[in-house]
């Protein structure tokens, strides 16, 4: 029987604009199994569904580079697992001379940098509700960076910098996509896996007693570590050779539909 239940947010529990649909909602508050996000988003951008999901669980942000119980005011920090600043000083350059026309992001546990307002931003920030603050490249940064974003619309220059980045086989980082436009940079030890296997074993649960609802890249190490993973009918090709069950797509109430027919149902 399932015990906990792990959630993507982007393109899995969030509709297409960013919101939670009312069935999404009325599921996951009624049903009597714990749930976890875990998202590539820092805490301020997981804040809105912590609040209309009502939930006191553990909470893993940045693919799992941050690991937090929300409380009033903040959060009870478990596990932290920032970038080196050196490589932050890295990547920063290695973009802004390579590919000066992406969108360069960067984020700590309170704030969203970015190098300048571009399509992309505007697009995040209608998704996320969130704005980005303007900040150069060469600045000497004093901020914790857990998770660099790399945007583009356009797919051939996505693809090339998809492809120029995971060739350059950088130390102690992940290099993943997340959607066609995304790819997101963080620590090797901040997975999704990894942050899932710290919390069952501070429930002692199994394996068999979780299960994840996810779509991208960065959900298959989290597929891996549980007993039922359950993607949504918008995830790659990839990402569907990894789970048991296909649910219906975000736009059609995925999780909550996943969580009445393969996880309440038994």
């Amino acid at each position: 029987m399932i015990q906990h239940i792990f959630l993507d947010m982007d393109n899995t529990l969030l509709s297409p604009d960013g919101s939670i649909s009312a069935k999404n909602i009325s599921v996951i508050k009624n049903s009597p199994i714990p749930v976890s996000l875990v998202s590539a988003r820092a805490p301020f951008e997981m804040q809105f569904a912590i609040h209309d999901l009502d939930l006191n669980t553990t909470q893993v942000a940045f693919n799992g580079g941050l690991i937090y119980k929300p409380q009033l005011k903040g959060y009870q920090q478990i596990y932290s697992q920032a970038i080196n600043p050196q490589t932050v000083k890295r990547i920063m350059t290695i973009i802004h001379q390579n590919f000066p026309e992406v969108s360069l992001n960067w984020y700590s546990d309170h704030t969203w940098f970015t190098d300048k307002h571009c399509q992309e931003t505007d697009a995040e920030t209608a998704i996320t509700h969130e704005k980005p603050v303007i900040q150069k490249t060469s600045v000497n940064l004093t901020q914790t960076i857990y998770k660099f974003m790399v945007m583009s619309f356009q797919p051939p220059l996505f693809d090339r910098l998809q492809k120029y980045l995971k060739q350059l086989n950088l130390p102690d980082l992940n290099v993943m996509t997340s959607g066609d436009a995304y790819i997101e940079i963080t620590p090797t030890s901040a997975t999704k896996s990894n942050a899932i296997a710290q919390i069952q074993k501070e429930e002692h649960l199994k394996i068999d007693q979780l299960a994840a609802f996810g779509d991208g890249e960065n959900d298959i190490p989290m597929f891996k570590h549980v007993g039922l993973p359950i993607a949504v009918a918008n995830a790659s090709q990839e990402v569907k050779q990894y789970a048991k069950f296909v649910s219906t797509s975000n736009r059609e109430d995925g999780v909550a539909i996943g969580i009445e027919q393969h996880i309440l149902a038994k």
